[in-house]
Order: structure tokens, then C-alpha cells, then sequence
């Protein structure tokens, strides 16, 4: 129990003091996924600790990903008169991006002769990362290379997306914000709800959406590749 209670503290201290020098240094390179993450694992390495190991009080923070998620309900709620009005967008956006997403990953999967396990784990990775483990794994996949795609999709899209956006002169919050989250899932809708409170409204319902239709999507589309 003492050796749970370490790893959860000592990754809520760290958490702590990178979002301190991420608000001083607002920099990509400072992001709190990023630091969090390479000092965590510099320690589990020189110190020989296991992520197993870790997870005995990582598991707990890990749980928490799903309530956390639910937050977000909150700032949605304060501008859902703007969302209203887009609802039937909002959807049919949801729908070809995440059509787009799931199949091209696992056709990209096999044109570079994956194995399943790496391309089912490859499925998901546009998807909030609870739902996106739970995906892979109903479906064969290796959670951890699961996780690690869904923070690379994340990370990328997140930086990327609202430049490209910007250059192709994608201005409409609806389009900015369905464009983004349906991509880099949470990451992409906390991006847009720094950038516009109506967009992040709008990545924060894609967000959401787009994890249910990848869950009922996500069988179809694994039987008509694999059979």
C-alpha cells in the first residue's frame, strides 16, 4: 500500500510542477503529457521499477480518466445554444470523420503488413483514450501500443491541426471544432476551447460522439477486413 500511495503522489507532484512551467513557458515542448511523461519514465528506468510496478498506484489516476471526461459537460453546457443550432453538422461530421479515421488506420495497417495485434491497436487511436482501450482490447488489440497512439495522435493533431486549419482557411467554429476533436479527441477539443469557447463547445460534443459511433462502428469494420 505505501508503494501505491508513492507512485500516485509523486505523479500528482509532477503533474503539479509541469503545469506551473507549462503557464510560465507556454511552449509544445512544455506541454505536462510531454514532461510528465519523459520524467516518469527516466525514473522508472534508473530506478528498475516496472510499469507494472508503477500501475499498482498508476491504475487509480487511470480510472479517473472517465469521471474527469464528464467535466467537460460543464463548459458545454454554458454555450449549448450554440452547439443546438448545428446539431445535424455536428453529426454527419462525426460520422465521416471518424468513418474516415477508423478505416484508413486499418487499411494503412495492412498495406504495411501489421500484425493484427498492432493494426487493431492502431484502430482506435482517434478515440478518447478510456473508450479507446476499452476498444482495442474488446477487440484483440495491445492496449499499450494503444495508448501510446492515442497521445502521438494527440500531441500531432493538437499542434498541427488548427495551423493547417488556419492555412486551408477553415475559420467556421463548427468546422474548426468537429475537424479537430475528431482527430486528437481530447487533446484537439481542450486545444479549441483555448482558442474559442464556442469551438471547444463543439470539439467537447465530438469528443463524446465520436467515441460512441467508434464503438459501434468499430466490430463492422474489423469482420469486414479480418472476416
Amino acid at each position: 500500500m505505501s508503494e501505491t500511495l508513492f507512485w500516485i503522489i509523486l505523479t500528482i507532484l509532477l503533474f503539479s510542477g509541469a503545469m506551473f512551467l507549462y503557464q510560465r513557458h507556454h511552449r509544445v515542448w512544455t506541454l505536462p503529457i510531454l514532461t510528465v511523461t519523459a520524467v516518469l519514465i527516466v525514473i522508472l528506468v534508473y530506478s528498475g521499477v516496472s510499469h507494472a510496478e508503477y500501475m499498482q498506484g498508476g491504475q487509480y489516476l487511470s480510472k479517473m480518466l472517465g469521471p474527469a471526461i464528464t467535466a467537460f459537460a460543464i463548459p458545454l453546457y454554458r454555450v449549448r445554444h450554440h452547439v443546438r443550432r448545428f446539431l445535424p453538422e455536428i453529426g454527419l461530421g462525426v460520422l465521416l470523420g471518424t468513418c474516415i479515421a477508423m478505416s484508413s488506420d486499418l487499411l494503412l495497417g495492412l498495406l504495411l503488413h501489421l500484425e493484427r495485434t498492432t493494426n487493431l491497436a492502431l484502430l482506435p487511436k482517434s478515440v478518447t483514450l478510456p473508450v479507446a482501450l476499452a476498444i482495442s482490447q474488446k477487440a484483440g488489440g495491445t492496449t499499450t501500443l494503444t495508448a501510446a497512439f492515442v497521445l502521438l495522435t494527440g500531441l500531432t493533431g493538437s499542434i498541427v491541426g488548427p495551423k493547417l486549419m488556419t492555412g486551408l482557411k477553415i475559420r467556421h467554429f463548427v468546422s474548426r471544432g468537429v475537424g479537430l476533436a475528431s482527430i486528437a479527441h481530447v487533446m484537439g477539443a481542450t486545444k479549441s476551447m483555448s482558442l474559442d469557447q464556442r469551438e471547444g463547445a463543439v470539439g467537447l460534443l465530438t469528443m463524446v460522439l465520436t467515441a460512441v459511433c467508434a464503438s459501434i462502428l468499430a466490430p463492422f469494420l474489423i469482420t469486414w477486413l479480418y472476416g
